[in-house]
């Protein structure tokens, strides 16, 4: 059986890793944390970055010790059987191209404002049949595309956020207990999306440098970035 190619870097795992855990939710997830919780929810957003903290040393747990192309399917694999990383697996694979077709259908909807479902369907089709295709092509020229979409997200995030820093006002947090205290652990529920990931980046284990030392670094890592990152999102 030939072995995966190592290319990916420490810096270029950890720059896939944080895309692939922050994703689009931390756009349109602050309004809605804002909806259900007021200013308060910044201790949503607290709550769910620690808990999110101690899910990732899980993960870098079981990546230092199971460091394969398997990801999740491996762990389940080691933990369930077969049968039950089988079903893990294809559940994986199959969300994951959901998850595609949501977010290119997503797009199209703020580009193209109209029911136009013959268009929007063959359109997302066609991003998922060609991200399938690009990672059958191999790592390589995956990573340029995983690297590149993440450094257009954190570009994205900071050009939102290095403005808000100098229009801050606290007069915006004035009243900050708009709901009921209960109401922050209610939105942790809804915010919790900006922080879903961690097993996609596993299945990159075995095709980093050195995965079982740096994944689990990387996965920790992006994970404190990510809850400053949102933190610093949420408040400017």
């Amino acid at each position: 059986m030939a072995e995966l190619e190592k290319v990916l870097s420490y810096r270029a795992i950890l720059l896939i890793t944080i895309n692939s855990i922050m994703g689009t939710g931390i756009f349109f997830l602050p309004a809605v944390g804002a909806k259900h919780a007021g200013p308060a929810s910044i201790f949503s957003w607290v709550i769910m970055a620690l808990v999110s903290i101690y899910i990732s040393m899980c993960f870098a747990e079981l990546t230092s010790m199971y460091p394969k192309a398997g990801g999740v399917y491996e762990f389940c694999k080691n933990a369930y059987g077969r049968f039950t990383s089988f079903i893990i697996g294809w559940s994986t694979l199959i969300a994951g191209n959901i998850t595609i077709a949501m977010l290119v259908v997503g797009a199209i909807q703020y580009l193209l404002p109209y029911d136009l479902p013959h268009i929007k369907i063959p359109i997302a089709l066609f991003f998922v049949f060609l991200f399938n295709f690009i990672a059958y092509r191999g790592m390589k020229t995956s990573a340029v595309m995983l690297i590149a979409f993440s450094i257009i997200t954190l570009t994205a995030i900071f050009g939102l956020v290095i403005p808000g820093i100098f229009h801050f006002n606290v007069s915006n947090f004035v009243p900050f207990f708009v709901f009921p205290i209960p109401a922050i652990f209610v939105t942790v529920f809804f915010i919790a999306e900006t922080f879903f990931g961690w097993e996609t980046a596993t299945f990159l284990a075995e095709e980093t440098k050195d995965g079982e030392k740096i994944m689990p670094k990387a996965l920790i890592l992006a994970t404190v970035l990510i809850g400053v990152i949102a933190l610093i999102f949420v408040v400017t």
